[in-house]
């Protein structure tokens, strides 16, 4: 999958440093985002079966991405946007296996499915010898539990062993409810996502820490932070903070009066007021390109820096441009 973005325009001139990519840095960049486990096996291979129906892990690594890194930055790409990386729910559930990464139980450990430490390591230090750039996906609002939501067992989340990390269980039923929507859980009762309350200093500073920790380790450039809109705003500028690097928040919501004031906490978000007038301007010969023009003028008067949101015309959470 590729995802185009309005802040990434014609190209890096300059190699990308190593660690504490800025926004600025940023703005020049265009990326490719790719499902880590569903892009490039190990051995290269593109034979072995894999039914993507079954929701299993097909076999993708990040020394397969390495390996592909010609092919990426031979399209004009300058940065690669990877999905999360952190150890995942083991179980094969109803709605398969975590190969997606947004069911993560263990923070501190790596989804050894993708490969080792090194081998992480070893993408980063690949990327940047070509002046490319990492970006990484981060979940900080959520883990992940194969099982309902009122019977969840919380010592298999590592570090937030207890339930009293966590908001206590009830399903987001009003998404025009902003406290539903904070402190009530995303999933359902196949496979529940049990909420971390970010409020709590516990929570709040291992989070800090770990992100800090995180693209030190791995040497990232960049985090794209999923479900931003589920977490309190007041959680989000330590959060940015203790990354020490350009942060892109997901806030899946077409209206930019409720997505640009996220970008007073955040460094950017993804631009969903932009993503729905775009794709229906071209997705038929009847599109408009008027509504198009207009919602670009009004992100750029609403939002506090438009040149730092990303635009887009695909991602895993949307269908393919072309379907």
């Amino acid at each position: 999958m590729v995802a185009w973005w309005s802040l990434f325009l014609y190209g890096l001139q300059v190699a990308a440093p190593a660690l504490a990519a800025t926004p600025a840095d940023w703005r020049s960049q265009s990326i490719y985002f790719l499902l880590t486990d569903r892009f490039a096996r190990t051995d290269g291979s593109t034979t072995a079966a894999c039914n993507t129906e079954d929701r299993k892990y097909c076999g993708g690594t990040w020394q397969g991405i390495i390996d592909k890194l010609d092919y990426i930055q031979g399209m004009g790409f300058t940065a690669i946007w990877i999905t999360p990386v952190t150890g995942q729910l083991p179980q094969n559930t109803a709605y398969g296996d975590a190969y997606h990464g947004y069911w993560q139980q263990d923070i501190y450990s790596l989804n050894e499915n993708y490969g080792t430490a090194d081998d992480l390591k070893a993408l980063s230090s690949a990327l940047h010898k070509r002046g490319m750039y990492l970006m990484v996906d981060v979940v900080a609002n959520h883990m992940g539990y194969d099982g309902a939501g009122a019977s969840v067992d919380y010592s298999v989340f590592k570090p937030f062993n207890s339930q009293e990390y966590f908001h206590s269980f009830c399903l987001i039923q009003n998404y025009e409810d902003q406290t539903q929507v904070e402190d009530c859980w995303l999933g359902d009762n196949t496979v529940s996502l049990p909420d971390l309350d970010t409020t709590k200093d516990e929570v709040k500073n291992e989070w800090y820490d770990w992100v800090g920790t995180l693209v030190s380790n791995y040497s990232i450039d960049g985090l794209r932070v999923d479900t931003v809109k589920h977490v309190q705003k007041d959680f989000w500028p330590g959060y940015n903070k203790a990354a020490g690097v350009y942060c892109i928040g997901e806030v899946l919501d077409g209206d930019p009066a409720y997505t640009c004031p996220y970008q007073d906490v955040m460094d950017g978000v993804l631009n969903y007021p932009i993503y729905y007038p775009l794709l229906n301007a071209f997705k038929s010969t009847s599109g408009s390109m008027n509504d198009l023009y207009n919602m670009i003028n009004t992100v750029k008067s609403d939002c506090p820096d438009s040149t730092l949101l990303g635009t887009f015309v695909e991602n895993h959470d949307n269908p393919r441009f072309a379907s």
